[in-house]
């Protein structure tokens, strides 16, 4: 895929982007989401103790790149909680996959 010189093209560049991408489609995060609305002792346990919980059901929530923790926290009937990223160096690609092309454009943030 790399010409000789090592110059990569914007075509072969959106390719592997693309590749990339669905490598990761398995959706960790909603299913760690599912698991909590469908089991009441699993969402206890995500509610006291995310990463413990997320390795019942494979899921690493570490970073390589950034110490993060993941933190889950419940809706109420007064609260709705959001998240928005940055999309700095501790962005959980192992739990939610890569962001977006939109995610990163100009006009989002």
């Amino acid at each position: 895929m790399l010409l000789a010189k090592g110059v990569v093209t914007a075509d072969e560049l959106r390719v592997m982007s693309e590749r990339l991408e669905m490598s990761n489609a398995d959706m960790k995060g909603a299913v760690l989401v599912a698991r909590a609305w469908v089991d009441a002792e699993f969402r206890k346990r995500l509610l006291s103790n995310a990463a413990d919980a997320a390795a019942e059901l494979g899921i690493v929530t570490s970073n390589p790149n950034a110490p993060t923790v993941l933190t889950v926290v419940p809706n109420t009937p007064t609260t709705h909680n959001l998240v928005v990223c940055t999309l700095c160096s501790c962005y959980p690609s192992a739990l939610l996959g890569f962001s977006p092309a939109w995610y990163k454009s100009r006009e989002y943030r």
